[in-house]
């Protein structure tokens, strides 16, 4: 008799996912080792392709302006996810209360995600166009400024419109996460909150956003690791780093190595170093999620 062998729906589980895990760690780590081994050779299209060791990192980081393009890279990233994250938040909040007509405003929402980013970028440009760009028009009527908005020749002008251009093209992806969270919290907990007299901004405060606070935080990581690495919105507003450089990232510098310098070592050392800056704020951000658990 044929003795059959039974495994656990666990086992079962974990024997089908094995071909997409290998898939996912092939399509992974391999460029990522390309990358790697390519950043320790000198690859400049210039001279002989040779082994430099650690030359290209000693480059990048002994750079003079290493330091402020990191911290224009910081700048940029945690100012697009937090007008992200605060404007999704508010976005859910409004469409979740929206009974007719709720699938329009919803899809008015989303239309920005399918502007490719090269493209918003462009949009925006002319949007704070200082001559014809209607906010530049539309605060000084509304007696907000007396001059023209330009942020082709103000530092904190530019790196606060390529901020608002990035996050208007990431808030769709945020709002449609942040609203599925407050939508799936049961309805009870919201009767029994007013039985208890409790009015909708307590109800907010301690029941929607401590409930759907595990789904924000995923998104938000998410989009903070988009925008760490982010340039097409940067390069289409401001080219090569607009006024005084004031918007010249870590991503231009890695696009400025690759395409007009045609350094592929020091490019792949850039890249090198923007993983692990990214790895590290991913992790830094997941162990916070899970200490606040």
């Amino acid at each position: 008799m044929r003795r059959t062998r039974q495994i656990s729906n666990a086992s079962y589980g974990m024997l089908l996912s094995i071909p997409g895990l290998v898939l996912l760690l092939a399509w992974v780590l391999l460029p990522l080792i390309y990358v790697i081994g390519l950043s320790f050779y000198r690859y400049d299209n210039m001279s002989p392709v040779v082994f430099a060791g650690f030359d290209n990192y000693k480059r990048v980081l002994s750079n003079p302006d290493f330091p402020r393009i990191l911290q224009r890279t910081f700048v940029f990233s945690f100012g697009s996810t937090g007008l992200t994250l605060v404007t999704s938040v508010l976005l859910a909040a409004c469409l979740g209360r929206i009974g007719k007509g709720s699938a329009l405003f919803r899809s008015l929402v989303v239309m920005p995600w399918a502007v490719p980013l090269i493209l918003s970028g462009f949009l925006w440009a002319w949007m704070f166009h200082p001559s014809f760009g209607p906010i530049s028009d539309l605060l000084m009527r509304s007696g907000i400024r007396k001059t023209a908005l330009n942020i082709y020749e103000d530092p904190i002008s530019s790196m606060l419109g390529v901020i608002i251009a990035d996050a208007w093209r990431r808030i769709p992806f945020l709002t449609i996460i942040t609203l599925a969270a407050f939508q799936a919290i049961l309805e009870e907990l919201y009767d029994a909150a007013r039985v208890d007299g409790a009015d909708s901004i307590d109800s907010f405060i301690h029941i929607t956003l401590p409930l759907s606070s595990r789904p924000i935080m995923i998104g938000t990581l998410i989009t903070l690791m988009f925008t760490f690495r982010s340039i097409d919105v940067i390069y289409s507003m401001t080219p090569g780093g607009g006024y005084t450089k004031s918007t010249y990232v870590i991503g231009t510098y890695l696009f400025d190595s690759l395409y007009e310098f045609l350094n592929f070592g020091v490019a792949a050392a850039i890249s090198v170093i923007l993983v692990l800056l990214t790895f590290i704020i991913g992790s830094v951000f997941i162990y916070y999620t899970l200490q606040k658990r």
